[in-house]
């Protein structure tokens, strides 16, 4: 009877403690696998009802968007959704602009790639878009819908306004870290905007592509540099042939000299695929190392930058207007 007794009053604890315990675990959803409700409520816009043409660059084919629709799509694609939301507004009316800007039905010449549509979603031509189901499969199940909703908000809260310079749609480029410094237009391109000056940026400090650092052996570096010049490009020891640079007032470079030749900033940062032409090098022993900062062209609106200012407390229209001199924020006029 004894040992009896310890053992009847285990199995009754297990059943009072233990079992309610496994039950209610059982009965859980992990919150990985619970998508929030998605809200689409359409987003009306001052102009009306305006469809653009777009040309899928994965799919090949051409899709008749609403606008406000459309950009929804390349916010998600060309801004992270943990930004601040007046960041995300200020994206929004930058992509607006771009995009009324190469719309044919705005006096726009369309996608010079693709004859009939008024845009791409190729990046290399013209703005990142993204589908729905492609951001959604792209965040974390448990915080797809909030950042879904957050975005909508952004075009929403934003529809119909567009940045205008002397009563006119700007060339409404953007990239997404300049280092610390914007670049005026000319430095990078053939012509000038008065719209596109560099100016100090501080926002951008301390985040993603601030600075970042490459590093490649001698065989890595001639074999991705030797279509742009005619000399073998590293020395008979395999260390890379780098001669002196020609750089913009804000230290990026639009010209080098590799192995003798001169190749231009723009080249030399697609053939080793860096971040940015504002860059430095070292050699290491067998390696040559290059420090860059920023992530793109440097022109216009500064990504990490709009989120920092949002994140100081700027609104959308402050950070427009920080990037862009002399503009407005205005609503579309058909």
């Amino acid at each position: 009877m004894s040992r009896i007794f310890p053992l009847s009053l285990l199995v009754v604890l297990l059943i009072i403690i233990v079992l309610p315990v496994l039950l209610a675990r059982s009965c859980r959803h992990p919150t990985n696998e619970r998508p929030q409700a998605v809200k689409r409520t359409p987003i009306p816009s001052p102009a009306g009802k305006i469809t653009l043409l777009v040309s899928n660059h994965l799919s090949g084919q051409l899709v008749e968007m609403e606008l406000e629709e459309y950009l929804v799509g390349v916010v998600a694609a060309e801004m992270p959704a943990s930004f601040g939301l007046e960041a995300l507004k200020a994206q929004a009316v930058v992509a607006r602009t771009y995009t009324v800007n190469k719309m044919r039905s705005f006096g726009g010449k369309g996608c010079s790639r693709n004859p009939g549509a008024d845009i791409c979603t190729d990046p290399a031509f013209c703005q990142a878009w993204e589908s729905e189901a492609q951001s959604l499969a792209k965040w974390p199940a448990a915080d797809a819908g909030q950042h879904l909703a957050k975005l909508r908000r952004a075009v929403a809260q934003t529809a119909g306004k567009v940045v205008l310079h002397n009563g006119q749609t700007i060339d409404a480029v953007f990239h997404s870290n300049c280092g610390g410094h914007t670049e005026n237009s000319e430095d990078v391109w053939l012509s000038a905007r008065s719209y596109l000056r560099g100016k100090p940026c501080p926002y951008c400090d301390n985040t993603r592509w601030s600075q970042t650092e490459h590093a490649y052996t001698g065989a890595q570096f001639a074999r991705q540099i030797l279509p742009y010049v005619q000399a073998i490009p590293v020395s008979s020891a395999g260390r890379p042939l780098l001669g002196p640079a020609v750089r913009s007032s804000t230290g990026r470079v639009s010209q080098l000299s590799v192995a003798g030749e001169n190749v231009s900033g723009r080249d030399f940062r697609g053939a080793l695929q860096l971040p940015s032409t504002n860059f430095t090098w070292r050699v290491e022993g067998e390696q040559v190392v290059f420090t860059v900062r920023g992530h793109g062209h440097g022109v216009g609106l500064c990504q990490y930058g709009a989120d920092g200012m949002a994140r100081a407390g700027k609104t959308f229209r402050e950070i427009i207007n920080f990037y862009y001199t002399d503009v407005s924020v205005e609503s579309l006029r058909r």
